[in-house]
C-alpha cells in the first residue's frame, strides 16, 4: 500500500502497520541487531495486526495479510527472514 493510496482511518492503520512490519522485516534480514528494540517493533506490530482483526480492516496487498497466512502471528511470519544465528 502506498500513502497515495490512502483514503479513509481504516486504510490508514493498514498503512501504518505494513510500515512497522517492514522495519521488522528489515531488523530481522539484520545479523546484528539490538534485541530488545527488535523485540519492541514485532509487539508494536502484532497490536497493528491484533487491531487489524478487531475492527475488521482488509490488509490487502500489505504485509499484515503474510502474517494472517503465518497465523495471525508477527513471530512466526518473521521467522522466514531472521538470519540464522551462528
Amino acid at each position: 500500500m502506498m500513502k497515495y493510496e490512502i483514503r479513509n482511518v481504516k486504510d490508514a492503520l493498514a498503512y501504518m502497520v505494513d510500515c512497522t512490519l517492514a522495519t521488522v522485516e528489515t531488523m530481522a534480514l539484520k545479523k546484528s541487531r539490538p534485541k530488545a528494540e527488535y523485540e519492541r517493533q514485532k509487539s508494536i506490530a502484532q497490536t497493528g495486526v491484533n487491531f487489524i482483526i478487531d475492527l475488521q480492516v482488509d490488509p490487502g496487498t500489505t504485509r499484515a495479510a503474510d502474517v494472517f497466512k503465518a497465523g495471525y502471528s508477527v513471530d512466526k511470519w518473521v521467522d522466514q527472514f531472521e538470519v540464522p544465528k551462528k
